[in-house]
């Protein structure tokens, strides 16, 4: 299912605003810890996190995991966007 246009403006948004800066502050390390706006958590042990991007107008949820490229750099994947139902197959 595709976001509605308003859904996706808001999450580029919390991307731009809040999630990458803290990405490129080492938030994933823990130090700084995540920006408390986005309530990112972690979901399974298998490493599946999720954050909160709208609580309201519209529920905004996504879920990720961290891979590692040949290069041994970080690659951040994007599991599924959307509302609170996501959390039924993160």
């Amino acid at each position: 299912m595709k976001l509605p246009g308003e859904h996706q403006r808001a999450f580029q948004s919390i991307l731009r605003e809040h999630f990458l800066p803290a990405i490129a502050a080492g938030s994933f390390t823990g130090n700084p810890p995540w920006p408390t706006r986005l309530r990112v958590h972690r979901l399974t042990r298998a490493a599946i996190y999720s954050i909160t991007w709208s609580f309201a107008g519209p529920d905004g949820r996504a879920t990720f995991h961290l891979e590692t490229g040949a290069d041994g750099a970080a690659i951040l994947v994007w599991r599924r966007i959307g509302t609170h139902a996501i959390y039924d197959r993160p």
